[in-house]
């Protein structure tokens, strides 16, 4: 802490004389809170980088909808398989009692064997590509399984949730 009136630092309830520019000791002070700031820094972009989820488009619709997958999120066992995708909605999404969003990550579960799909749930976001504040999440996990038909984007979700690419 220091006190403004007299330039003297105060450390636990003693004082100090204040340091003379130049000093070694203010310049290694003044190292030690740069280096500090360079690896909190660094520290930082390394955790938002592995935070980014890489979503690969996989379908474009004509009203604008698109559709992603990272397929880093796919975990198989056994006969099943879980994966995240990504909706980004070609229009703001807007349902009563809930902000508008732009974007939502839904997680599915796949049956590889009998060609199904089961919603496990999602959270939807206001900016695209799952960006800016959540607005909404469900966990309300589906009850039955669904088929999967030929040709459509859920064949392709389950095509990489399941290996079958």
């Amino acid at each position: 802490m220091s006190n403004p009136e007299d330039g003297r630092v105060i450390f636990q309830g003693e004082v100090s004389p204040t340091l003379a520019d130049g000093s070694n000791l203010t310049v290694k002070l003044r190292l030690m809170k740069k280096n500090r700031r360079i690896a909190v820094t660094l520290f930082l972009a390394v955790l938002c980088a592995t935070a980014q989820a890489e979503w690969a488009e996989i379908q474009k619709f004509d009203d604008g909808m698109r559709v992603f997958v990272d397929k880093a999120t796919a975990q198989r066992s056994g006969d099943t398989a879980q994966m995240l995708h990504l909706v980004r909605w070609g229009e703001p999404q807007q349902e009563e009692g809930i902000y508008p969003y732009r974007s939502t990550i839904v997680r599915t579960s796949y049956d590889c064997v009998g060609k199904h799909e089961k919603y496990l749930g999602s959270t939807s976001y206001a900016e695209p590509m799952g960006n800016g504040p959540k607005v909404a999440a469900d966990d309300n996990e589906a009850e039955v399984w669904y088929s999967i038909s030929d040709g459509s984007m859920e064949e392709t979700l389950w095509k990489i949730a399941c290996g079958r690419n």
